[in-house]
């Protein structure tokens, strides 16, 4: 009997993650609601931000708490533009509804003209770039790492996770930044650093960390590139000494965060190009840190990860000392 629900069970599921995981395959498009006569760029250098917005919505039904009510917030907070952002990184956008009130919103548009949302079939990875600069060119890559379907509780493998890269019109320079998240750790110890040998993902994150690694060369091999994004490992890990790993000033950077945060899954890197590079000039931020009012007596923080922005600036690339 025990066998046969199993088997009914998985009968059901199993379609049923084919059909999320081909969200996102399609290639996305560059939208741009708004229109901007200012220079967005005038103090000299780009507010970037990282935002997990913990929007995690199966087939409809939504498994984190106040979605509708944090992503209003958020768009508001963003209509306001308190920290002068011009780019935000977003990730687990999967709420169609919500993420699509979020971009929508009127303020947003107004302060980030440009958009672009791993969309074929709404939701795609979850990710969405808002952009105060013109959007040139994207592209989309989905890992072929994507974890264990069996384990359809985890969501990993449905979810169809990947990278998304807009070209960005900065002045007189084209600019990849790319938006990322990575598969999660499903351990119960009590300490994240636990995931990095003892995680049963942790070779589809090995994989997903080479993925990524060789689709953003891809797409500039000498120029400079940006990526956020939840990338699912802490600072002190193996995946993070993996993917910075890099050739003297070609090194991907981590500018760390106030905080010095050990458990942080969160970053914002940046890869000097061969005669520019923009540089972080100050660590990773907290942002947008008040919590919401989801109803009356009910408060809850914007989402379950810290909302996280830094400040680049260009610069020539240092060039190798001689030996």
């Amino acid at each position: 009997m025990g066998h046969r629900i199993l088997f009914a069970t998985i009968s059901i599921v199993l379609p049923l993650l084919a059909g999320c995981a081909s969200r996102g395959t399609g290639a996305p498009t560059i939208e741009a609601p708004g229109s901007t006569s200012f220079d967005p760029a005038p103090r000299g250098e780009v507010r970037v931000a990282t935002a997990n917005l913990w929007g995690v919505s199966v087939l409809g039904v939504d498994i984190a708490d106040e979605i509708d009510a944090r992503f209003t917030a958020f768009a508001t907070r963003l209509a306001e533009n308190p920290n002068d952002l011009d780019v935000v990184l977003i990730q687990e956008a999967w709420d169609d509804d919500a993420r699509r009130a979020l971009v929508e919103h009127e303020g947003v548009g107004r302060q980030f003209p440009w958009r672009v949302d791993a969309v074929e079939h709404p939701g795609g990875s979850g990710l969405v770039i808002l952009s105060a600069f013109p959007i040139d060119e994207v592209r989309f890559h989905r890992f072929e790492a994507q974890g264990n379907c069996l384990k359809f509780w985890e969501g990993d493998c449905s979810a169809g996770k990947g990278v998304l890269a807009a070209r960005l019109r900065i002045r007189d320079e084209s600019v990849w930044f790319a938006d990322t998240h990575l598969i999660a750790c499903y351990q119960e110890a009590p300490a994240l650093s636990a995931c990095d040998q003892d995680d049963p993902n942790g070779e589809a994150r090995w994989k997903q960390v080479e993925e990524l690694r060789a689709f953003l060369t891809s797409l500039d091999p000498e120029g400079p590139i940006v990526v956020g994004g939840d990338f699912n490992f802490v600072p002190n890990s193996r995946y993070h000494g993996a993917f910075a790993a890099g050739e003297g000033a070609r090194a991907w950077v981590d500018p760390g965060d106030d905080a010095g945060d050990a458990g942080r899954l969160d970053y914002i890197w940046t890869r000097p190009g061969a005669r520019h590079q923009w540089v972080a000039r100050v660590p990773l931020t907290p942002i947008a840190t008040e919590p919401v009012t989801a109803a009356p007596g009910k408060v809850v923080p914007i989402s379950d990860h810290p909302i996280l922005m830094t400040r680049l600036r260009r610069e020539a690339t240092p060039r190798p000392t001689a030996r």
